[in-house]
């Protein structure tokens, strides 16, 4: 038997002590279990209504709520407007920060998947060969001098497992964290999904409101102009005097000065556009009328005791939660020993005819624990730091599910308090609107003077430019209550397919939709 052979080889006895070894080995194994403290997720009571005073079904104007266990998709096509939603549908899409949320969504996925990877055994497999000359000493076996000994080949060739049987569950507990941080990218991802398309419709509504007030201010712009010539008549036939036409003139130019900010705000509304669809701002893109915007008949409102599910905020706090509880588990599974089996298999011969003889069968068996006994207090201190972590995300998460709680109330009083806004806005600007059109004929009549037909055009600017505002504030506030229920298409769904139907919440074309 050459030397390689008797340093691989073991005797009988060794053999039936390894198999022994290795039931017990397997057998531990089999009856281990995680030892993790396996905190559970925080608790919080849910109230029966958002607010204090129970809201009316009628919100105002003609929309109503429609209360729902359930998200409700594509909610940015119930503002009527088909080229809103192809952009909304196109920044879904193209966004680039979308993209990179997706590529973290992935790069958890493919975390979990090495996590688990660590349950499984590792195997791996050797082959070598080489040729040396050995040096071998005197006769004597002394080593006062060597002399070249005889050239030799030896071709090793081995396939080697090696298993932890997690025992103490360290490793399970990895693969619970993993996952956990799936969970957490991609309710950060649909959170994302929902803000970019707050974010398309902000800005839409933000650029339809500029170019409703251009339009309006244009109007006024040419109307004080037209004005002003005719006080310059009046005042070449002395019916009228200096100070009312400069002051004219400063009214006039005035209107004039207020449209070069508006078209920068019409223009910085399809830039955010462009940016939101990850394009350079040379790009056209049609702002939607605001006239052409309708507001939804019924308004799909989450119900509080659902919200804990819709809102994606929530749902990555709490999955942080499961992280923070998988790494105390971890952290304790530390304090506990380790044990790996390890065991191996090959070939070792000086030729290639011997290589595959069965007496050249080389073999090893064997296992080790490992057991932490005295780390300085490290992995104990490690571990309260996780149970404090936990404890951190737990209230991170109760703080989060008050301030959704809050978000949503304040969306719904506000829409509330828009349309009480809005209607008067809209009175108040049609009732200055015929007041300058009185003031206007009676000042060409010579019923009254020059400072009543000012005041009556000062009012209606002003009145003008507010219901303008005000109803961009009610389209805004209306997408501010569906972002605070979390409202927003799934990551299974493609930007265009949903499940929803539209029915109940589709705009009816007619003219009461329209604020």
């Amino acid at each position: 038997m050459s030397g390689i052979q008797a340093i691989f080889r073991t005797t009988e006895p060794s053999r039936r002590m390894s198999r022994v070894a290795a039931s017990a080995l397997i057998g531990a194994a089999l009856t281990g279990c995680a030892v993790g403290p396996h905190l559970p997720p925080p608790t919080i009571p849910q109230p029966a209504r958002y607010t204090q005073k129970a809201l009316p079904q009628k919100i105002g104007g003609q929309q109503r709520l429609r209360w729902s266990d359930q998200a409700y998709a594509r909610w940015w096509t119930t503002f009527a407007s088909p080229g809103l939603d192809r952009i909304v549908d196109q920044v879904l899409q193209h966004n680039p920060d979308l993209a990179a949320d997706r590529a973290s969504l992935a790069r958890a996925k493919a975390l979990v998947a090495a996590a688990q990877g660590g349950l499984m055994p590792s195997i791996g497999a050797n082959l070598g060969a080489d040729r040396s000359k050995a040096l071998r000493t005197g006769a004597d076996g002394g080593s006062q001098y060597k002399v070249p000994g005889n050239l030799y080949s030896l071709i090793l060739g081995t396939v080697s497992v090696q298993y932890n049987p997690d025992v103490f569950g360290g490793q399970e507990d990895l693969v619970h964290a993993a996952k956990a941080r799936t969970e957490v990218q991609s309710a950060q991802l649909r959170q994302a999904q929902i803000f970019v398309i707050a974010a398309t419709m902000n800005a839409a509504i933000d650029g339809a409101q500029a170019q409703a007030q251009l339009q309006a201010a244009q109007h006024i712009a040419r109307a004080d102009e037209r004005l002003l010539t005719l006080l310059r008549a009046e005042y070449k036939l002395g019916y009228q005097n200096l100070q009312n036409v400069e002051q004219q003139q400063a009214i006039t130019d005035a209107a004039q000065a207020r449209l070069a900010p508006l078209e920068a705000s019409v223009s910085a509304a399809r830039h955010a556009l462009d940016a939101l669809l990850g394009s350079m701002p040379n790009r056209p893109v049609n702002l939607p009328a605001l006239k052409r915007l309708h507001l939804p008949q019924n308004i799909p409102v989450v119900v509080p005791s659902a919200l804990l599910k819709t809102r994606p905020d929530i749902e990555a706090a709490r999955a942080e939660v499961r992280v923070a509880s998988a790494n105390a588990d971890v952290a304790t599974a530390n304090l506990y020993p380790q044990l790996d089996i390890t065991g191996s298999i090959g070939k070792a011969a000086q030729t290639g005819m011997l290589f595959f003889n069965p007496v050249s069968t080389l073999w090893s068996l064997g296992a080790s624990l490992v057991a932490p006994i005295y780390e300085g207090g490290a992995l104990t201190a490690e571990r309260q730091a996780a149970m404090d972590a936990y404890h951190e995300a737990a209230n991170r998460y109760r703080a989060t599910v008050f301030d959704a709680f809050r978000q949503t109330a304040d969306a719904l009083r506000a829409l509330q308090s828009a349309h009480t806004a809005c209607k008067h806005s809209k009175a108040s600007a049609k009732a200055a609107a015929k007041a300058l059109k009185l003031a206007v004929a009676k000042y060409r009549d010579g019923v009254v003077d020059y400072n009543a037909l000012l005041n009556a055009e000062i009012a209606y600017q002003e009145d003008t430019v507010a219901a303008i505002k005000a109803r961009s504030t009610l389209y805004l506030d209306n997408v501010a209550l569906f972002v605070a229920m979390g409202e927003g298409p799934d990551l299974q769904v493609k930007p265009h397919e949903d499940g929803n139907q539209r029915p109940d919440t589709q705009v009816q074309h007619h003219p009461g939709n329209r604020t």
